[in-house]
């Protein structure tokens, strides 16, 4: 098999408890075994992630590896469409997961074993995928950020605060699971306006929104097991009308197996265009980032990103 000469691999040291940085001499050596030719940085800031691939494009990279969780890939995929929006132009995407969550991984199945993860870079297939746009809004100011995976607000916004603030020793799944409890008991509902394709469907007090490309998010769960990366569609998903024992019983002891879909307070749209105007500014997630604005319109962008996964 014929590789790009051109292979840049970025890395977040800081991932997993410092996992990434532990690994990456490890990772580095099976990459040269595997024939890569590899260009490489180590991030040193939130956002860095996004300004080293911009400057990749830039050098004509070919091949971009994330190397870390969901928020170094959602930094890499803002830098490269940043500065080429169009997918035929832009380089392929590969992830080595050691995130926190890597959930966005866990949806396009590529191992969390590096080795694993490589080969699959080297044997799998190009997919073009679809990416969420999120054009962000307060009083001020108004901003744009992209996602691969999920966008949520409301009480995913604090438990994103809560998991960022937290050692992450005990891995994905305990993190996300102790910050949802912990974000559930200090959490007040929002009061919010939501449409769908700019059809006003429904208002009131909202416990968590969500906007998927991806089927897991927060360590595990599957919101959304009904979503699919390359159908020019996005999954909302939205609880209103329930007290925190009601969530706890409905929706979070079942979401990791996808049944919370059942339950009659948990409302399920596709479409192509979310738009939320909330009564205050409140907490954002954004593929495991914390963001915040006061209305928010989310929408897809068919087949933007080439990104590398199994056959």
């Amino acid at each position: 098999m014929r590789f790009h000469k051109t292979t840049f691999a970025i890395i977040n040291s800081h991932a997993a408890y410092g996992e990434a940085g532990k690994k990456w001499v490890h990772i580095l050596k099976y990459l040269k075994k595997k024939g890569f030719k590899v260009t490489w940085q180590f991030t040193k800031k939130r956002f860095h992630a996004y300004d080293i691939a911009r400057d990749a494009v830039k050098k004509g990279a070919k091949l971009i590896i994330s190397i870390g969780g969901d928020g170094t890939f959602n930094e890499v995929v803002n830098g490269v469409l940043s500065h080429v929006p169009q997918s035929e132009c832009i380089p392929e995407l590969a992830i080595i997961p050691i995130g926190t969550g890597s959930d966005f991984s866990k949806t396009l199945k590529i191992p969390r074993d590096y080795k694993s993860a490589i080969d699959v870079i080297k044997n799998g297939k190009t997919k073009l995928m679809d990416v969420g746009k999120v054009i962000f809004e307060t009083d001020i100011k108004k901003w744009k950020r992209y996602f691969a995976n999920v966008f949520d607000a409301g009480l995913g916004g604090s438990v994103v605060r809560i998991a960022n603030r937290t050692p992450k020793t005990l891995g994905g799944f305990i993190t996300f699971l102790f910050s949802s409890l912990t974000a559930l008991l200090i959490f007040k509902r929002m009061k919010l306006r939501i449409w769908v394709d700019k059809k006003l469907v429904d208002k009131g007090l909202i416990t968590i929104i969500g906007a998927a490309n991806g089927q897991i998010f927060g360590g595990g769960m599957h919101i959304a097991p009904m979503a699919l990366t390359d159908d020019g569609i996005l999954e909302f998903l939205y609880v209103k009308n329930t007290n925190t024992f009601k969530f706890l019983a409905h929706v979070l002891s079942k979401v990791y197996d996808g049944e919370h879909l059942g339950y009659h307070n948990v409302h399920h749209y596709r479409g192509r265009e979310l738009r939320i105007e909330c009564d205050k500014v409140c907490l954002l997630d954004i593929d495991g980032e914390e963001e915040k604005a006061k209305e928010v319109t989310i929408s897809i962008i068919p087949k933007a990103i080439k990104v590398k996964v199994p056959y």
